[in-house]
């Protein structure tokens, strides 16, 4: 709820938002597509963008795929060449209509592709600029120049503004005084 807020309150009118991580994603349905609706009122594109994902929509759908691949990111990381894209899919949940979205897979380089996710709104209003916005995201993508991990300049930005500022806290003696017991992985993650 706080990130949807924040970002309700916080984007800009007449532009371009590219947010890391999936549109739909359990429990943050609502609040994901209720940002979706609020950002297309002030004329912001919301554009949603996944790097890891064992998602298997595309590869669960076709007989021919299915059993062939573990994920759809397997799959798209198969068929395509760098700087190529799969054809756009639609998902729709059966139950909530709302809860639905149309994505594709972009390979920037000869690595794990990205999906590109919009909500049928945002496709439907702003259709006539797909083209332009899937090559924006490419060139993001190249300029951001690691050949092993493309992703979106300023995504990659936000996320090592993200690491440096958990350095910033005493992690591990923060959740000792607050009397919280780390799992194995965090004990691992934080340096334990």
């Amino acid at each position: 709820m706080d990130r949807t807020n924040f970002i309700i309150q916080s984007a800009p009118e007449n532009s371009i938002l590219l947010i890391d991580g999936p549109l739909l994603a359990g429990v943050s349905n609502p609040y994901n597509i209720r940002m979706n609706n609020e950002l297309l009122k002030i004329n912001t594109i919301p554009i949603f963008i996944v790097k890891n994902s064992t998602s298997n929509l595309v590869t669960e759908f076709y007989p021919e795929l299915k059993q062939k691949f573990n994920s759809d990111m397997h799959w798209a990381y198969t068929l395509l060449n760098p700087g190529n894209r799969t054809n756009f899919y639609v998902y729709e949940d059966r139950h909530n209509k709302e809860f639905s979205k149309i994505f594709c897979y972009h390979k920037t380089f000869d690595v794990s592709p990205q999906r590109i996710e919009f909500h049928p709104k945002t496709y439907e209003k702003f259709s006539d600029s797909i083209d332009e916005l899937m090559h924006l995201i490419f060139y993001l993508a190249l300029v951001q120049g690691n050949l092993k991990n493309p992703q979106v300049r300023s995504i990659a930005i936000a996320e090592k503004f993200a690491r440096e500022t958990l350095d910033l806290f005493d992690i591990k003696n923060i959740m000792k005084s607050a009397g919280l017991t780390p799992t194995m992985n965090q004990e691992r993650g934080f340096g334990g």
